[in-house]
């Protein structure tokens, strides 16, 4: 039977207490990560919540309150923090109420939401057709459609104009006769776009001025407009009933209307 020298069997107790010293470490470093990803999990599920619409902050000279945001984001408080979706949120916000623009950030420390809101201004009243019948709104300078919400601040265009009949499509002719108020010497009262994209006009001296579907011909006929506005008689104008047509704004045609036949002096003419 071979005996085991001292020297030979420290080293192997040696060798047996670091592995269990490695496999120890190994089992605390698993239990430490495991405990450390338990409470970062709870952290962020339940610790980085929304207790209320004190935590929603709105930023921008809209009006818009906090618990309107959270309406529209149908937050469910308390809220977890990161389950709001900033680009979602934003399209919501947009879409809904009057804003050029929204922007979206979450805040960890503490944990708050901040919105920060850019109002539309509008120019003119609109009116529009949708499948599901006539929509009332507003338009603003770019022609863009602002959609009213009840909840929010009323806003109030800087003209009295209204645009009826308003269409995406029609955006940009839209944009440019509303940017014409001074020129037309506030003038114009009503833009109205037809079924066909023709454009008429309804104006205080002029009446009604038709435009046509020539969209290229728009800065002759805007010209034309301020022409007739300058030279034309008050006194010709004001029967009611007179069309302008301006389709073609090389030669402007007034029609005026029919008076009707005196049935007196019918009398007096007949044998």
């Amino acid at each position: 039977m071979k005996t085991v020298s001292p020297q030979l069997e420290r080293r192997r107790a040696l060798r047996r207490h670091k592995r269990r010293e490695l496999l120890l470490n190994g089992w605390r470093t698993i239990a430490l990560l495991g405990l450390s990803t338990a409470l970062g999990w709870l952290l962020l599920r339940h610790g980085w919540t929304l207790a209320g619409t004190q935590h929603v902050v709105v930023l921008g000279k809209t009006g818009i309150s906090p618990e309107l945001v959270s309406r529209i984001g149908q937050f469910n408080f308390p809220q977890p923090l990161l389950e709001v979706d900033p680009s979602d949120l934003e399209n919501r916000l947009r879409s809904n109420l009057p804003v050029q623009s929204a922007r979206v950030s979450r805040q960890v420390l503490p944990a708050r939401l901040e919105i920060t809101l850019v109002g539309k201004t509008p120019v003119a009243r609109g009116i529009r057709r949708t499948p599901s019948g006539r929509e009332e709104g507003m338009i603003d300078a770019d022609g863009q459609w602002i959609q009213p919400n009840p909840a929010a601040p009323t806003l109030t265009p800087t003209t009295a104009i209204t645009v009826d009949g308003w269409a995406l499509e029609h955006r940009d002719v839209i944009a440019k006769l509303l940017g014409q108020q001074q020129r037309f010497n506030e003038d114009l009262k009503r833009i109205v776009v037809l079924p066909d994209g023709a454009i008429s006009l309804r104006c205080k001296k002029l009446g009604r001025v038709d435009l046509g579907n020539d969209i290229s011909r728009l800065p002759q006929q805007i010209d034309a407009i301020v022409e007739l506005n300058q030279t034309l008689p008050s006194t010709l104008m004001q029967a009611t009933g007179t069309v302008i047509d301006l389709s073609n704004p090389e030669r402007p045609e007034i029609q005026l209307p029919v008076k009707p036949a005196d049935k007196n002096q019918d009398l007096k003419t007949q044998p």
